[in-house]
């Protein structure tokens, strides 16, 4: 069987939070992170969430 992008809709749900709060917690004036610790967590939370999002699915044979 071939290899299919899938979509998972729990991380989607989850990622939507996440960016909500990561543009809340950047500052668009100074291109900085208002808490630089908290904002480079949800920056790192928000592209691992978005990588489950789109992960291949493995094919069962």
């Amino acid at each position: 069987m071939k290899n299919k992008i899938g979509f998972n809709l729990v991380f989607a749900l989850l990622a939507f939070p996440i960016g909500l709060a990561l543009s809340r917690e950047f500052d668009f004036h100074n291109f900085t992170f208002r808490k630089p610790a908290l904002g480079f967590l949800y920056l790192f939370t928000f592209i691992i969430t978005i990588i489950l999002i789109f992960k291949k699915r493995q094919s069962s044979q």
